[in-house]
């Protein structure tokens, strides 16, 4: 009852004090809360829910018209609820940017009642305008010209202290001081007085102005006796000039008035430590944790401090017994080895890291940060040493505790960390069937690592996760994952593969079987295969960028199958929207044309490909055939002709018969300007195969005619050596191609792959 009473008595303090405060709060801060139909309050819900440009046109009208009341009539506004609106309408034309209508505005209130409380606002946006876009100058000037023009008003009071403030900010620290100065001599009853006078004492220390700070200081004492932060700010001074006795004095005096004050016993166990004074610091630190009713995080805490001045001792005794309190908390350990690493201790750093690698469980969350600071010790030449010792150890203790999880997790670990990658795959597959869903977190995080570095062994931990876990959403991500893996890999068989197993299994999703299409054109090229998997998308509930994308590979499959009509059906409605798929359309489309040896027309296609293209590849491919179609003008265009059935053959995975098509030119028409972009065919077919002697000699006979095209074959070539591990070969013909060719464009490319294998065997 006596409860009930006290609650009702609460509730009629709280509604008779919001009562009076009332009109107050609304004449500054315009509410939110207004009841439905309330024309002032539909203005503001404008403002507040960024409506700007609404809520100008309402504020305006409330201003010229006043409220409604039904008809044409109006009521007109009060004088505080005209003042308010101005203020919210100044707010709006400056969050829409229009500043010289917002800067009238404002203007306009200071300059009818300088005294007012609404001035006082005005002033503050107005200095606002310039320096939330760091206009410091011009919000000092604005605030200057208010000073001089309304002097000894509320206005001024706030302008002047605002010079100060965006004189501070600008970093003009003497004119700063001098304003504060003014702004307290000529302003003493502003409420901006204590912040003003805080800011001139830290620009007094921050400057060594310490006899002009004390006095500062002193002088706000005598009024203020009892301001615990004037004493706290005497006491730094103090310790800033060396004078630490009377910096010590005066902090335990503020202590005493205030025991609870943990920053203040902080300083004071800081000062006495700076002293020598260890016992004392240690004593003051201890009073800081003593009301934490957890004692883990008392020692986490005195730990923390103790780490921080160097006390690695007494660190390292808080965080053990910190850890002994909470075992499982994974950042007790971080923070004990590096106590230990500091001092260069690393092994026991690393005995730190795996004892909490095994006792705080297998969560992820616990044990990545962790191993991120273990790596900083664990990886690297220089502590193989160290590894080995790590491994040895945890597997001994492994053949001990074959069933303990945490100890095959960590091991595990250690064994991916220090490269050993299938010893590390096997161990979690140890645990994969008792631990299953912490062994497929392991397995997922991994399998990432390396798929970032595009390695083969990737997929291996994928496959261990395809086959060992039990959540079909985490299969199917894998497969999904391992198939983007192949295709950066250039599997392209492998890719094609993982993704039918998907579709067989009914768990492909849509982006899968556009994947799959993608593939099968471009990867494996196989446009009939692609377009069975394409055609069926076409019927189900695509979004617009997969029906495009889908409408994209049917089109080219079309192509290479020579339905160039029925390709153009398909290409020509995205051609000719305005949308990111545009240009790629368009390029589709004048292949369309060239395949079918309408060069004139595949060149008005190309051509528009390059005006209206942002994709360097796109343009770069229009632009080849561009050049190619103009420079190969002999024989009536029919070596260009059989060029393009070549080509066809190719991209359709024909390569033996693109091959014979190749010689057919050769023997037809030896003095043909195309005979090198034959040659140039014929070594990426070569090289894709992976013919490296027929490839290098292709492309060396594009090199020997001094083709336009011969840069593109030095390229190739490189690449073919890199393949190989011949770094020599590689940055010798590197070297070649920025040599001989200056002016080309793959010059850039060619010195970052020179940098590269330079810096590679450099570590060798």
């Amino acid at each position: 009852m006596q409860r009930c009473v006290r609650f009702l008595l609460l509730f009629t303090l709280l509604f008779l004090t919001t009562s009076i405060r009332m009109p107050l709060i609304l004449a500054q801060v315009p509410s939110t809360t207004g009841f439905m139909g309330d024309p002032i309050e539909a203005a503001h819900d404008h403002f507040h829910e960024r409506r700007y440009a609404e809520a100008i046109k309402a504020y305006e009208e409330l201003l010229e018209n006043g409220i409604p009341k039904g008809g044409n009539t109006y009521a007109p506004l009060r004088q505080s609820q005209k003042d308010s609106i101005r203020l919210m309408l100044g707010q709006s034309y400056s969050k829409v940017g229009e500043d010289p209508a917002a800067q009238r505005i404002f203007r306009e209130i200071i300059d009818e009642n300088p005294d007012g409380s609404y001035a006082t606002q005005a002033v503050h946006r107005l200095g606002n305008l310039y320096w939330q876009r760091y206009q410091f100058r011009q919000a000092v000037l604005q605030c200057q010209q208010i000073l001089k023009q309304y002097p000894n008003t509320a206005a001024a009071s706030t302008a002047a202290y605002l010079v100060g403030q965006y004189q501070h900010t600008e970093g003009k620290t003497e004119e700063a001081m001098q304003s504060y100065k003014y702004f307290l001599d000529n302003f003493p009853g502003s409420p901006y007085h204590t912040s003003a006078v805080n800011s001139l004492i830290r620009l007094y220390i921050a400057n060594a102005r310490y006899t002009e700070a004390e006095a500062l200081i002193q002088k706000r004492l005598q009024r203020y006796p009892e301001d615990l932060m004037l004493l706290e700010q005497l006491a730094e001074l103090y310790q800033q000039q060396g004078v630490h006795p009377r910096a010590i004095e005066l902090y335990r005096q503020a202590i005493e008035r205030d025991p609870g004050n943990t920053s203040l016993r902080r300083k004071l166990g800081d000062l006495y430590a700076k002293t020598g004074k260890t016992t004392q610091a240690i004593n003051e630190w201890k009073k800081i944790v003593a009301d934490e009713t957890n004692q883990a995080d008392q020692h986490q805490r005195l730990g923390a401090i103790y780490l921080s001045h160097k006390m690695y001792q007494e660190a390292i005794a808080a965080y053990q017994q910190a850890i002994r309190l909470n075992p499982q908390n994974g950042y007790l350990y971080t923070q004990l080895a590096a106590a230990y690493k500091i001092q260069g201790q690393n092994e026991s750093a690393a005995d730190v890291y795996i004892d909490g690698l095994q006792r705080v469980g297998l969560a992820e969350s616990q044990r990545e940060p962790i191993w991120e600071a273990m790596l900083e010790i664990y990886e690297g030449t220089r502590h193989k040493a160290l590894q080995s010792k790590l491994i040895a150890q945890l597997q001994k203790q492994h053949l001990r505790q074959p069933q303990n999880p945490n100890v095959t997790m960590t091991l595990g670990e250690l064994l991916f960390h220090a490269g050993s990658v299938s010893q590390a795959l096997e161990t979690f597959r140890k645990l994969h069937q008792s631990h299953p869903t912490h062994t497929d977190l392991a397995l997922e995080r991994y399998a990432e690592v390396l798929a970032r570095n595009v390695s083969p062994r990737a997929a291996d931990f994928y496959k261990a996760l395809i086959n060992g876990s039990s959540n079909r959403t985490r299969i199917r991500n894998a497969y999904s994952k391992l198939a983007m893996l192949y295709q950066k890999m250039e599997k392209w068989e492998d890719a094609v593969a993982v993704l039918k197993e998907l579709v067989k299994n009914r768990q492909a999703s849509i982006q899968n079987r556009i994947l799959l299409g993608q593939l099968q054109l471009h990867g494996t090229r196989e446009p009939k295969a692609a377009q069975i998997t394409f055609q069926p998308l076409m019927t189900q509930r695509l979004v617009p960028r997969q029906l495009t994308e889908v409408q994209l590979g049917l089109g080219e499959c079309h192509i290479l199958l020579k339905r160039y009509t029925l390709a153009r059906e398909v290409l020509e409605p995205i051609a000719n929207r305005t949308n990111r798929y545009r240009a790629t359309a368009r390029k589709l489309v004048g292949d369309s044309y060239f395949f079918a040896a309408d060069f004139d027309q595949a060149l008005k296609a190309y051509n528009q490909v390059i005006q209206i293209s942002k994709s360097d590849q796109l343009t770069n491919d229009a632009l080849e055939k561009i050049v190619l179609i103009q420079n190969h003008q002999d024989y009536l265009k029919i070596p260009l002709t059989d060029y393009a059935a070549a080509l066809q053959l190719y991209l359709s995975g024909k390569t033996e018969e693109a091959l014979q098509q190749g010689d057919g030119i050769f023997e037809l028409y030896p003095q043909s300007n195309i005979i090198d972009d034959i040659w140039f065919l014929m070594g990426n077919i070569y090289r894709e195969a992976a013919k490296n002697t027929e490839a290098l000699n292709a492309y060396q006979q594009v090199i020997a005619s001094e083709s336009p095209i011969a840069a593109k074959a030095l390229v190739n070539i490189a690449e073919i050596y890199r393949q190989q591990d011949d770094f020599e070969n590689a940055a010798a013909t590197y070297a070649t191609l920025i040599t001989d060719y200056p002016e080309s464009v793959i010059v850039v490319y060619a010195r970052q792959q020179l940098d590269e294998i330079n810096k590679r065997q450099q570590k060798r």
